[in-house]
């Protein structure tokens, strides 16, 4: 995880312990991300995931069949 990511993520967590929201709508989360200081400077770009982004982790299940 970055450390955009992070922030990012602990900003929202500290959102929802905050405002007793455990699931703030997209509108919450939003305002989270303007108030850590993201404003929109550039023009839409397409939502498919470029080669350049890493791709997600993947989480492996470790069950055994005892």
């Amino acid at each position: 995880m970055s450390d955009e990511q992070f922030e990012f993520v602990m900003a929202i967590d500290k959102y929802k312990r905050k405002n007793a929201r455990p699931f703030p709508t997209w509108t919450e989360v939003l305002e989270v991300i303007k108030a850590l200081g993201y404003r929109k400077v550039a023009e839409p770009q397409s939502l498919e995931r470029s080669k350049k982004d890493p791709e997600p982790e993947k989480v492996s299940s470790s069950v055994s069949s005892e």
